[in-house]
């Protein structure tokens, strides 16, 4: 016994813990078992701690050194360590580490060829290397804990506002992503079931057919989600809506309406609007072309009113807009605009519809003139 002890405060040396207080006898109540005993469990602390005087370090030491006292002493040795951890580790640091890992580790996994004006992704990296590299992120999502599993599992790409850029997936899918959108995929490569990607913002899909067959899901929310096998189309998912436009191929939309499950197919040129109450609408015969074109930062309205054209641009580029009046808000535009920034937007805007555009702290103010 005087070994483990020994070794225990070797381990740990009293000095890591001289912020507990002094004065704590009244924190650790003796129980039926310390009543047998010639010490208390508060006198053993005080011992682990580096606080015990020479008489009280003997008298410890000689009743850890008897055999009757073996059960005790773990028992309150543990409870000790549940108390006063000698180590708390920076979990946090320890993602951000594995993170760096993995995104190393996925960065130099191939290289992307051209093939018929498509790219795709080229697997370069030993097959057992990479199995074992995922086996080791997935062991250290156990350890750490569930909290921090999408970061590990996932990769997600984020645009900033006025920002727009292209993704190529490893099945050789495209997707246009626009201004403040996020898009996450799986890390680690697609399931065998499915393709299944999360898309906050708006996006533009060009997705490849697999000779597999396997599908692909587009999922805005756990009630809502654009299942396809090989398709064109657009995903609009914001706070203020939902909205997809299909150019070619065709297909299904899967959501909730009244906690109860529906489906739509879709034909191309249909725009399905998802409603409040969780409805879809399907407006046929629509130009779907002109809901992708701010790829160009181009942007097309038709009878489009003030207040969406308000939220558009909030959306995009992250600048507020106040309309003075509520007829100004209901004033509605028709044109195709090129633009590089908002401000050069609402300019053309307003000199079209004759309204004064002025700052207002960090907004910009619509009003009639």
């Amino acid at each position: 016994m005087d070994d483990i002890v020994l070794a225990y405060l070797t381990e740990f040396p009293p000095h890591y813990i001289l912020n507990e207080p002094q004065n704590t006898a009244a924190a650790y109540e003796t129980d039926d078992i310390e009543m047998k005993t010639s010490i208390s469990k508060y006198m053993l602390f005080e011992y682990l701690s580096g606080r015990s005087n020479p008489l009280e370090k003997q008298l410890v030491m000689d009743w850890i050194a008897k055999q009757e006292n073996s059960e005790t002493f773990y028992e309150w040795l543990l409870e000790y360590e549940m108390r006063f951890p000698q180590f708390v580790p920076d979990q946090e640091k320890a993602i951000a580490t594995v993170l760096e890992k993995v995104n190393a580790n996925a960065e130099h996994n191939g290289d992307y060829i051209e093939t018929a004006g498509m790219l795709y992704l080229h697997r370069t990296t030993d097959s057992i290397r990479r199995m074992l590299f995922i086996a080791a992120s997935v062991l250290f999502i156990v350890s750490a804990g569930w909290w921090f599993r999408d970061p590990i599992l996932y990769k997600t790409y984020q645009t900033g506002y006025g920002q727009t850029t292209d993704i190529f997936l490893e099945d050789g899918s495209k997707v246009a992503l626009n201004a403040n959108s996020s898009l996450k995929i799986p890390r680690f490569g697609f399931s065998s079931e499915a393709r299944e990607v999360y898309l906050s913002g708006e996006g533009e899909f060009t997705v490849s057919h697999t000779v597999d067959h396997k599908r692909f899901i587009v999922k805005t929310s756990e009630k809502f989600q654009v299942e396809v096998l090989g398709t064109q189309f657009s995903v609009f998912a914001r706070p203020r809506g939902t909205k997809v436009a299909l150019s070619s191929g065709s297909v299904r939309l899967d959501y909730d309406e009244n906690d109860t499950r529906k489906e739509v197919m879709m034909e191309p040129g249909d725009l399905a609007v998802l409603g409040k109450k969780g409805e879809v609408k399907l407006e046929k015969n629509q130009d779907t072309k002109t809901f992708a074109l701010w790829k160009e930062q181009r942007y097309v309205f038709d009878g489009t009113s003030m207040h969406d054209i308000a939220s558009m641009v909030e959306e995009n580029f992250g600048i507020r807009v106040n309309i003075a009046d509520e007829e100004t808000r209901l004033r509605t535009i028709t044109g195709n605009f090129k633009t590089k920034n908002a401000e050069e937007l609402l300019k053309t805007i307003s000199e079209a519809l004759d309204l004064k555009m002025s700052a207002a702290g960090d907004s910009i103010l619509l009003s009639a003139n």
